[in-house]
């Protein structure tokens, strides 16, 4: 509990100072050494001794992960480095940081997965990509559910109603969504609790 509270008022406190000193209207949390910042309208950047180093340009700015931070300029989300050089165009609709050497983004309002370089590992063919869980994520596409692994491949076909992300081996799911038969599956799609 002590803990949290502490976390808590250090929180406060880089938020008043952060504030005090540079009048951010709102403020994201530290990672790889910066932190997103919103001043009244525009976001950007600042280093821990909460110096501006990456100028309040963007409509929206997210946490840095694996070495890119993702940012929102003229409603397209793109990627930018630590000096604030894009490395990944703004030309997608919607996007997740990245986690595991890949990024899910939406295009034409599909998903598909990108690399660090913003090459395709899996162009955009579904309808949704859940975040990756134990190497595998629940992907969706004409109302069926399956899993893909990091390379964009099919591993669990999508013949299920409907599925959650795999926790400790096993991913409940749903065959006949009307009369609600839920069970478990494990990684080579068997049956572990029979629907």
């Amino acid at each position: 509990m002590s803990n949290t509270i502490t976390k808590f008022f250090a929180s406060f406190l880089a938020y008043g100072v952060a504030n005090k000193k540079k009048r951010f209207s709102a403020i994201g949390r530290f990672s790889e050494g910066l932190a997103p910042v919103k001043g009244k309208i525009q976001w950007g950047y600042i280093n821990k001794e909460y110096d501006v180093v990456i100028p309040l340009m963007y409509e929206r700015a997210f946490s840095f992960k694996e070495g890119l931070g993702m940012v929102v300029l003229n409603s397209q989300y793109g990627f930018i480095d630590h000096t604030g050089q894009i490395r990944i165009p703004f030309k997608y609709a919607a996007a997740h940081s990245f986690e595991q050497e890949c990024a899910r983004v939406c295009h034409d309002g599909l998903w598909g997965l990108i690399d660090r370089q913003g090459n395709y590992i899996l162009p955009p063919t579904y309808s949704q990509i859940e975040q990756f869980a134990e190497g595998l994520a629940l992907v969706s596409l004409h109302n069926k559910v399956g899993f893909i692994n990091k390379k964009g491949e099919v591993v669990i076909p999508l013949k299920y109603d409907n599925g959650c992300s795999f926790s400790e081996g096993l991913a409940a799911v749903c065959i006949e969504s009307q009369s609600s038969k839920w069970g478990y599956i494990n990684k080579d799609n068997e049956e572990v609790l029979p629907f």
